[in-house]
């Protein structure tokens, strides 16, 4: 069994420099508050969605491309519908090279190093757009596999494998870093961050942004 604090030393408690990092497209947090007004986009029937994109190089020349897609919808709840804003972070190479084999080839010290540059940038990105907009939920997966049909065989969850436990101890050591406050909720193949403080008066969202009562 892999113990975390064993993985806490292995990774010198997720202290590890991230690679430098930079946004290659996609809208800030004022650009998307004001495209949900636009009525070319019907987000009453369709909601409205964006993807931020950023890039990274590897000391081995590896560039990776972590995107961020956010998404506004109305949810239906029993007969009720409520707004929700979520974002989903996935990662790949450029080149779309296996991200899992490549992280199985290289050396463990660029595996955490890679861990640690898409979790700074998360916390960045985070910290940016919960200025404007409350979020309901962030998903992050490990890794997505290639094959989709190991993710209904329990003996492959990727949260509770070596990797999905680095990136337990990233996220959570990182947290302290966003301006307000979430936890991590850990699902067999992937982690939620949600936010502990609640949504700001009776949350409304006029498609100009978030309106306080």
């Amino acid at each position: 069994m892999i113990k975390l604090k064993d993985i806490l030393q292995e990774v010198g408690e997720a202290n590890i420099k991230p690679f430098a990092w930079r946004k290659t497209s996609g809208e800030t947090p004022q650009q998307f508050k004001s495209n949900m007004n636009n009525p070319a986009f019907e987000v009453d029937l369709y909601g409205h969605d964006t993807i931020d994109s950023y890039e990274f190089t590897t000391d081995k020349g590896t560039r990776y491309r972590v995107d961020i897609q956010i998404e506004y919808y109305m949810q239906k709840v029993g007969i009720t519908e409520n707004p929700h804003l979520e974002a989903e972070v996935d990662f790949t190479t450029v080149d779309d090279q296996s991200v899992s084999q490549i992280m199985t080839a290289t050396n463990l010290h660029e595996q955490y190093a890679v861990m640690s540059t898409i979790t700074d940038i998360v916390i960045s990105w985070l910290n940016e757009w919960d200025k404007t907009l409350y979020f309901d939920l962030i998903k992050i997966d490990p890794i997505e596999d290639d094959d989709k049909r190991m993710d209904y065989d329990p003996r492959n969850r990727r949260t509770q494998n070596k990797r999905g436990k680095l990136y337990i101890v990233y996220l959570q050591k990182q947290l302290s870093k966003l301006n307000k406050q979430y936890e991590i909720q850990v699902k067999p193949n992937w982690f939620n961050i949600v936010p502990t403080y609640p949504k700001p008066g009776d949350v409304k969202y006029d498609f100009t942004g978030i309106v306080d009562k």
